[in-house]
């Protein structure tokens, strides 16, 4: 679980930023989980993971499958198979130090990216057993030690003076000039991709309610708006229920929105399901309008909008 929440909020950290480098790293000791873990994203696209419980090392990506990517990649999995051992140090030093004998698991966060005036924005943070820990800032080149507990673990990394200079070389030019090569790399995979839209009907079990759905799928970038719209065209609340943005496997995303209704109201009122996406010069607009002879499923993809209906089973 702690693995789930903290990857969910590290793929919201690049939403609405311009471009970011993001990685994280999980160690573990004594737990069902991998003894270690590395996720390389750039923006909300994996390049790297690795798992150690896997029988074989992470693998390249086909889009660098080229002499500068792969040249790339290989400086790249040697900082992160470095980073493994700092890792696996980490969780062993802090659980010894506490005469912890039970499961423990030791993460890090590293990213970095670029203000609108060029500047440099980086940070890395640490949390032990899913608890902030320590954190490095890289403008003072200081660590900081988020509970008292944590001071020893402060003083450990600040005592080693080799390590703070690699550590302020990668995050001021070396972790950005990651993130140019990757951004140049990945340029198809990152692609516009535009939103299929599909709204269907269901009855809901033991009630007089009908659940009308309205699926959006196959886009990206991530950031999408959904929303129910009444007969007036005025958005609505109450009665949606709104569904995660999640992956789809292939690089693009989906979300559903689902509108419950009486059906009674059903007959008479007319809905639509509006969709806002960057890969769309306007919109598209869906509207559901239920038969009582008729189940009527309504696909968009661009603007374009087809019927399917099919004989109604009640």
């Amino acid at each position: 679980m702690i693995i789930t929440t903290l990857f969910q909020a590290f793929m919201l950290l690049s939403i609405g930023a311009t471009h970011s480098f993001h990685r994280h790293c999980i160690a573990s000791q004594g737990t069902s989980y991998p003894k270690n873990l590395q996720i390389v994203m750039i923006d909300d696209v994996m390049v790297y993971y690795y798992n150690s419980s896997a029988e074989r090392d992470a693998v390249m990506p086909e889009w660098m499958n080229h002499r500068e990517g792969i040249e790339f990649w290989r400086e790249m999995h040697q900082n992160l198979k470095y980073n493994r051992f700092v890792m696996d140090t980490a969780v062993r030093s802090t659980s010894e130090r506490f005469n912890h004998s039970h499961d423990h698991i030791y993460q890090a966060h590293g990213r970095c990216g670029r203000r609108s005036d060029g500047s440099v924005d980086a940070a890395m943070s640490h949390a032990y057993d899913g608890k902030d820990f320590v954190s490095f800032d890289v403008q003072t080149r200081t660590w900081t030690a988020a509970v008292p507990h944590a001071a020893f673990y402060k003083r450990k990394r600040e005592s080693d003076l080799e390590d703070i200079v690699r550590l302020v070389i990668h995050y001021e030019s070396g972790c950005v000039r990651w993130l140019e090569n990757l951004l140049q790399f990945s340029v198809k995979v990152r692609e516009p991709k535009v939103p299929k839209v599909i709204v269907f009907e269901r009855l809901t079990p033991e009630s007089s309610e009908v659940e009308v759905t309205c699926h959006v799928t196959g886009f990206y970038p991530r950031g999408v708006q959904v929303e129910w719209l009444g007969s007036e065209g005025l958005p609505l609340v109450n009665g949606v229920i709104s569904g995660e943005v999640l992956p789809n496997g292939d690089g693009s995303y989906q979300q559903r929105k689902i509108l419950t209704v009486t059906q009674e109201v059903r007959y008479n009122q007319s809905y639509s399901c509006l969709v806002q996406h960057s890969s769309l010069t306007g919109n598209i607009t869906v509207t559901w309008v239920s038969k009582q002879s008729l189940s009527s499923t309504v696909i968009a993809n661009g603007g374009k909008q087809r019927h399917k209906k099919e004989e109604d089973q009640r």
